[in-house]
């Protein structure tokens, strides 16, 4: 499998790696002892999963990237460079997307410091994942101030125009009869299966339950998500709000802002 979803998959392969590490050990094997010791490996994890995913092609335009300006002036080269100049929704700034960083605000290339993949846009907060931040690979929350812009790779398999559906009729039977069935029931699997995706995308779900069966710590995941958006957006939800039952709003961005599904009734 290639394309957007592949290359984040790798990314979270690489989710709580310290350092040294794998990545930088793997990345010295292809480009020398220039890389010995400890360096900052933010890129090279970039480059890591674009080769393990299929998309060193589309992300990485077949070069191996440990400095960061040098990959922002290769998407600017390629006319698929876009500075952070208008704010997410102006830019349109999406899952996928190779995210670049300036500590100090600017939207120059020259000044980049960091970079990370988009994993989703929850209104004025960008989602990602990023190798070597606080020393490890991990998920963060980061703000317009501190994104310099980004990049967007042509991936073989593009973002799809139309999404999968999710029924909150569905949903809510499935909450039912799942937790009441043996381990495992999926009623509506497919679904259960978007809805999961989202909530670990979100950074609420382990990998290990995405499974379709939306039991009990998928609930209890859905409950996380209501207590994360009702506090985002100060709506005040709490009891039977904030319980992990799928309601109408709360399925809508869920999937709105992951991009990974559309919510019906």
């Amino acid at each position: 499998m290639t394309g957007l979803e592949a290359m984040v998959t790798s990314m979270e392969k690489k989710l709580g790696t310290g350092e040294p590490n794998e990545i930088q050990e793997w990345y010295r094997k292809r480009n020398g002892p220039l890389y010995n010791g400890n360096w900052p490996w933010c890129d090279a994890t970039i480059t890591w999963a674009a080769v393990d995913s299929g998309n060193y092609d589309e992300v990485c335009f077949a070069l191996d990237y440990a400095y960061t300006v040098a990959h922002a002036s290769r998407f600017n080269a390629a006319k698929q460079w876009t500075p952070m100049t208008n704010g997410f929704a102006g830019t349109g700034i999406r899952r996928g997307d190779i995210v670049f960083f300036d500590w100090d605000g600017s939207s120059s290339i020259g000044a980049i410091d960091h970079v990370g993949i988009v994993t989703g846009v929850s209104g004025n907060t960008l989602l990602t994942i990023e190798g070597n931040t606080a020393n490890v690979c991990a998920r963060r929350a980061r703000y317009v101030h501190d994104v310099a812009g980004f990049g967007r790779p042509k991936y073989k398999t593009p973002p799809t125009t139309t999404l999968p559906t999710v029924s909150l009729k569905h949903v809510l039977a499935a909450q039912t009869a799942d937790s009441k069935g043996p381990q495992g029931s999926a009623k509506y699997k497919a679904e259960g299966l978007l809805l999961e995706r989202a909530l670990k995308a979100k950074g609420l779900l382990a990998a290990k339950w995405v499974d379709g069966s939306l039991g009990t710590m998928t609930t209890d995941a859905y409950s996380a998500w209501q207590k994360q958006y009702s506090a985002a957006h100060k709506l005040g939800w709490k009891g039977a709000d904030v319980n992990g039952r799928a309601g109408a709003t709360s399925l809508k961005a869920l999937g709105s802002e992951t991009g990974i599904f559309k919510a019906v009734a």
